[in-house]
């Protein structure tokens, strides 16, 4: 599968490393650009980055790795009566999925942002949101239901600016901050839709703060910036991404040290294409790419600089005497650019690992199963279940193996299906209280006591979303949902 990336309206192309330093380059000229002589692994991304935009992409003819993972763990798979691009979702996944969401809504919430839903259908007669629709036409799902042709929407944007039209909010109240998660659909070409990378039915995490001055646009861009870099470092791959830029070469210039700074704070190298004009509604945007071991690039997070939608849709403030203004700026945002990619990009980082000899296994909040009990013999199966429900209790996603299988291969099967911790109990430590753990991310076994087992899941897990678990608690109670 080849990805082919083309400068298109972009005239110009400045490469920036993390000290600030910047360099003009050309699409011909940008691989002896000196910031790629340095030795830290990032620049080696940024250059593969750059590459991919600029010169021909990556070609592969091996599927992306995460197409097996996905099924294999039971998260997503294709779906045999509905179109490419669309997929169902296991008890597995949609745990993932909705522990991915509840992530987004925290953030969105700690951001000051209200939560609102929208439909996902829009009229095609509607003039104001078809200028905006018109913007991305050529992605458009028609639906003709016998009372005229309707959009369903590629994005909250069509449908979440007549509702935030229709709030009113003081200058004192501004900024005027709206999170949704969105279900979209974008009709994708057909060579263009692969695995969870890029599909036609996704669920984006977008933010929106319409506001009343430039320089309130400016503390809220960047302090969206400044939590996205977290979301990538904490729950994507942390030192496997960097920054991507578009917007105008008029904006780049009258902003140029504010836009070098924020990516000194972040401490990522950034790549910037600019072109002459604005295009799209933005005078700038970013984009927080990850780099995969197939060396193509996924977009998570994304944050946006739109000059056009707060007159376009009358979103705007009244001042002291009641008079409403157009808000000058309205801060797009995306924690999640679309759930399916984020669970991409997450079991593209395990294939990153996998391939340099780390055992592949999912970050232990995200894990289905962060746990698993494997009583010795039957007769250890009431003391396995304790230990289950105890450990369950305290918020930790447990299961036991009580099939009739030896101690080994139910070993064996929870390291094939990537349980962080597998406890094996016996008459020893049904006598003795103490856990026997088998840890997958260091490969070592040792003996604690259940509370102490406990604090270190709790520990590592650091305060991240919860979810109990999806499936029957007894291994052997589950139905097989995929081989």
């Amino acid at each position: 599968m080849k990805s082919l990336r083309k400068p298109g309206a972009f005239t110009r192309f400045v490469i920036v490393d993390t000290d600030g330093k910047a360099f003009d380059v050309t699409p011909e000229s940008f691989a002896q650009c000196p910031i790629f002589s340095k030795s830290e692994p990032v620049y080696a991304l940024l250059r593969q980055f750059v590459s991919n935009e600029l010169a021909q992409g990556v070609e592969s003819e091996i599927p992306p790795r995460h197409i097996d993972y996905m099924r294999q763990h039971e998260l997503v798979d294709y779906c045999e009566v509905s179109e490419k691009g669309h997929y169902k979702w296991y008890p597995n996944g949609v745990l993932v999925q909705k522990l991915i969401l509840d992530y987004a809504s925290r953030l969105a919430h700690a951001w000051g942002a209200v939560e609102m839903k929208n439909p996902i259908l829009i009229r095609g007669d509607h003039n104001v949101v078809g200028e905006l629709m018109g913007e991305f036409h050529e992605r458009d799902y028609q639906v003709d239901g016998g009372r005229g042709v309707c959009y369903l929407r590629y994005a909250s944007d069509p449908l979440g600016f007549p509702f935030m039209q229709n709030v009113r909010f003081s200058h004192r109240q501004s900024p005027l901050k709206v999170y949704e998660e969105a279900t979209c659909f974008r009709n994708e070409q057909e060579g263009e839709v692969s695995g969870l990378k890029r599909v036609r039915n996704f669920t984006m995490t977008d933010m929106h703060a319409a506001c009343a001055t430039r320089a309130e646009a400016r503390g809220e861009f960047e302090i969206l910036c400044l939590k996205f870099a977290d979301l990538m470092n904490d729950i994507i791959a942390k030192g496997r991404w960097v920054l991507g830029w578009e917007g105008t070469v008029d904006f780049f210039e009258a902003n140029r040290a504010w836009l070098i700074d924020i990516g000194k704070k972040i401490n990522v190298p950034a790549f910037f294409k600019l072109m002459p004009h604005m295009s799209h509604y933005y005078a700038i945007k970013n984009e927080y790419q990850f780099i995969t071991e197939d060396r193509s690039n996924i977009q998570i997070s994304t944050v946006q600089w739109d000059v056009k939608d707060g007159e376009r849709f009358n979103i705007g403030f009244t001042d002291g005497q009641g008079r409403k203004h157009p808000c000058p700026v309205i801060v797009h945002a995306s924690s999640f650019g679309s759930i399916e990619r984020t669970l991409c990009a997450i079991l593209e980082n395990i294939a990153v690992d996998a391939s340099r000899g780390v055992p592949p296994m999912f970050p232990l909040w995200l894990a289905p199963t962060q746990a698993r009990v494997i009583p010795v013999a039957h007769g250890h199966l009431p003391f396995a279940t304790h230990i289950c429900d105890t450990l369950s209790s305290r918020n930790i996603r447990v299961d036991v193996d009580d099939r009739g299988d030896t101690v080994g291969k139910k070993i064996r099967n929870g390291e094939k299906a990537w349980v962080p911790y597998l406890l094996v109990v016996g008459k020893k430590e049904q006598t003795s209280g103490r856990l026997n753990i088998r840890s997958r991310e260091n490969g070592t076994q040792m003996e604690m006591e259940i509370d102490d087992f406990i604090r270190m899941v709790c520990q590592k897990t650091g305060g991240m979303p919860f979810r109990p678990l999806p499936v029957p608690q007894r291994i052997s109670r589950r139905p097989l949902f995929y081989g």
